[in-house]
C-alpha cells in the first residue's frame, strides 16, 4: 500500500535498512524524498534486526537535517512504525517509546489539534472543510500497540528541539499518544495512523476504516502534500537506466488481496546499487 501511496504522482525505489552506510548515502542523493513505512518490528528490542534498522533510519535522519541544513530539501516521511522510529532516533534511546500500551487496532478517529496545527506547514493548506472532517469524524485509521506520549516530546530536550506536534489522540481506554508531528526547521513529518489504507486498502475483517469521502480526500492531501514536498529538490539518476534497475517494477508484489508485500533478493543479487547515481527523474525512497 506503501507503494501505490507514492505512485499516486511519484515512482518508488524500494531501500533496505540492510544496505551498508555509502549505499544509504548514495540512495539518498538519487531521490528526491523519503517514506518510512509502517511495520511490526519491535524497535525496543535489543535485537540485531532493530538495531540495523534504527542505525539506518538514524543515518537518513541525519541525511535529511544535513541536506535542509545545505538548502537541498528532501521530505522524510514516517507512518506509525516510521513516527516512532523517527522519534527514538532522534531521542537516541528508545526511552521515549511506550511498548504494548495503547489499545488502537482497527480503530478511526478525529485528530485533537495542537496549537501549532493549523499553522504548520503540513496542515495549514488543508480546506476547511477537509480540516473539519479531521478534526470531526472518524477518519485517521489507527492499527498499533506501541506510541510515543506527548509528554516525550516535552521533557525530551532533543525530541522538544527538533519535533513540533501538531496532533494528538487517545486510545480506547484515554490513553493519549502523540498522532502527527513536524520539524520545526526541517523537511520532516510523521503521522501515527496510515493515511494509504482510507486510500487502498479493503479487508472484510477490519471494520474500522474510514473509506468515506472525506476520508479519502483527506488521506490524498497528506500524500499530495508528500510528492510537493518532494519537488523542491533536483535529486537525479545519471541514466534512465540506472533508474529503470533500482524502481520497484522490477519487483513483483505477493498476495491475492489488498494487502500485498515485496519480497526482495539477497544483497549480492542487487549489486546494481554499487553504482547508485546522482542524477535523472523524480523518484519516491520507499
Amino acid at each position: 500500500m506503501a507503494v501505490k501511496y507514492v505512485e499516486s504522482g511519484a515512482q518508488a525505489v524500494p531501500i533496505l535498512y540492510d544496505w551498508s552506510d555509502q549505499e544509504l548515502t548514495q540512495a539518498f542523493h538519487s531521490v528526491n524524498g523519503v517514506l518510512l513505512t509502517g511495520g511490526d518490528l519491535d524497535i525496543a528490542d535489543a535485537s540485531p534486526e532493530a538495531a540495523q534498522y534504527m542505525h539506518a533510519a538514524s543515518l537518513l535522519l541525519q541525511l535529511t537535517v544535513n541536506s535542509s541544513q545545505a538548502g537541498d530539501l528532501v521530505p522524510l516521511w514516517g507512518t506509525c512504525l516510521g513516527l516512532q522510529t523517527l522519534a527514538v532516533a532522534q531521542a537516541g534511546n528508545s526511552s521515549v517509546l511506550e511498548t504494548f500500551k495503547f489499545d488502537t487496532k482497527d480503530y478511526s478517529l478525529p485528530v485533537e489539534p495542537a496549537a501549532a496545527a493549523w499553522t504548520s506547514r503540513l496542515l495549514r493548506q488543508l480546506p476547511a472543510d477537509l480540516r473539519r472532517a479531521l478534526i470531526q469524524e472518524n477518519i485517521t485509521y489507527n492499527y498499533h500497540h506501541d506510541g510515543v506520549s506527548p509528554e516525550a516530546f516535552q521533557k525530551n530536550q532533543r525530541l522538544a528541539e527538533m519535533f513540533s506536534v501538531l496532533a494528538t489522540n487517545k486510545d480506547r481506554h484515554g490513553s493519549r499518544f502523540v498522532s502527527a508531528i513536524e520539524g520545526r526547521h526541517h523537511p520532516i513529518y510523521a503521522v501515527q495512523f496510515h493515511p494509504e489504507r482510507s486510500l487502498y486498502y479493503w479487508d472484510a475483517d477490519e471494520q474500522g476504516i474510514n473509506h468515506s469521502q472525506h476520508a479519502v480526500e483527506v488521506m490524498r492531501y497528506f500524500a499530495d502534500f508528500f510528492i510537493s514536498e518532494a519537488r523542491k529538490n533536483s535529486h537525479r539518476f545519471t541514466s534512465k537506466a540506472a533508474e529503470r534497475k533500482a524502481l520497484i517494477y522490477n519487483y513483483a508484489p505477493l498476495g491475492r488481496s489488498s494487502y500485498q508485500s515485496y519480497v526482495f533478493p539477497a544483497a549480492s543479487e542487487m549489486d546494481w546499487r554499487t553504482s547508485w547515481p546522482r542524477d535523472a527523474s523524480e523518484t519516491m525512497l520507499v
